[in-house]
């Protein structure tokens, strides 16, 4: 008795695709109505999501139809329409992964400002993107007519086509998931050369690394389906490629879940400002209160300057630092905010109309 694979065909994509859908909604939260800058990385990564939804539901429908079980237990129509969607997984895979892969790097390009890590982000990401589409392209023109991929699992002889030798397809496969790999680790080392000349405590640059680090975990996917890519040439194809099929589902998946975790450092802050925490600064405003009560004096917060970063350089729009600038007045009397104060602003006056200026600094790392 066999065991019925397509069971695991269904439920990874299943899971990945409720976490994966999670973080990138929390995502977009984030960056449209908490940090306010919906960036270029962030249209990857939605962009991303879209064809990683495509690719889960194309692999779950498929194994509806037999993805995951043997050819002679599957009519000639179940192994056509089986067929037919794995293509059309390898469509959404190609597309998801790239957009992925482009918006870690994206994103890492908004907090990096050394020439040198620009241009080995831009190198990756450009070597991606090429690799990514002539991989695609292969998987895509690979039988000719296109619907000969699909129709030859019919068995009965009536489809009319070629196709390009397998052992191509293997070997093109194995070069793309070692590039694939390096790739990604490469991102990974990027978060290191960034933060280890910063004077800092070596506990916050350990998190910040495993931050903006977590992003290349997709690589150990692409390392484990590695073995696997030699049963593309076995002849009950929907029975033993059910590794490959999970583990390219489990890589996109894995990139999109974690590039998207590590833009909801923002979020958490704003989530622990509302559960009470004081002196939280968000970006473009501040507001904190004193304690008010019997012969308590309130004080009274007013933001009087916020000036967001510009716009947005195509691939490098995160490095401008955004100022905001407090005064607080001890008294009850109204505060002038119609000008914005300027980091030289006379200590002397502002003491004697007990008015206290405070400054604040914040790189738009997000």
């Amino acid at each position: 008795m066999t065991v019925d694979r397509s069971v695991s065909v269904r439920a990874v994509p299943a899971g990945f695709l409720a976490l994966s859908g999670i973080t990138v909604i929390l995502r977009c939260y984030t960056r449209l109505w908490v940090v306010k800058s919906f960036g270029w990385d962030d249209i990857l990564m939605v962009l991303a999501m879209g064809f990683y939804v495509m690719f889960c539901a194309c692999q779950i429908t498929g194994s509806l139809y037999g993805t995951g079980k043997h050819f002679a237990e599957l009519t000639a129509n179940q192994r056509i329409h089986a067929m037919e969607y794995w293509w059309l997984c390898e469509v959404a895979y190609c597309f998801g992964s790239i957009l992925c892969k482009c918006s870690i790097c994206v994103f890492l390009m908004r907090i990096t400002v050394k020439r040198a890590q620009l241009i080995s982000l831009f190198l990756v990401m450009a070597c991606t993107v090429v690799v990514g589409l002539a991989f695609m392209f292969l998987l895509l023109f690979q039988c000719r007519p296109l619907s000969y991929f699909w129709q030859r699992a019919s068995f009965d002889g009536t489809a009319q086509g070629q196709c390009i030798n397998i052992q191509v397809i293997i070997a093109m496969t194995y070069a793309y998931s070692a590039i694939a790999a390096i790739c990604d680790l490469a991102v990974g080392v990027v978060p290191v050369m960034m933060v280890r000349r910063l004077n800092m405590p070596w506990q916050r640059k350990v998190a910040a690394v495993s931050i903006c680090s977590v992003a290349c975990i997709a690589s150990t996917a692409v390392i484990v389906r590695i073995p696997f890519v030699r049963t593309f040439a076995d002849y009950d194809f929907l029975y033993n490629t059910y590794e490959i099929a999970v583990w390219s589902n489990a890589e996109v998946g894995l990139g999109v879940f974690a590039g998207s975790l590590a833009t909801l450092h923002p979020l958490l802050r704003h989530v622990c400002g509302l559960c009470g925490r004081k002196d939280r600064t968000r970006l473009g405003s501040v507001s904190t209160r004193g304690s008010s009560g019997p012969g308590t004096r309130q004080e009274e917060f007013i933001s009087v300057s916020s000036y967001p970063s510009g716009p947005m350089m195509w691939f490098r729009p995160g490095n401008v630092l955004q100022i905001t600038t407090t005064v607080r007045r001890d008294d009850n009397s109204p505060v002038d905010s119609t000008q914005p104060s300027t980091a030289d602003a006379n200590a002397g006056e502002a003491a004697e109309n007990n008015i206290r200026v405070h400054q604040i600094f914040n790189l738009n790392a997000c």
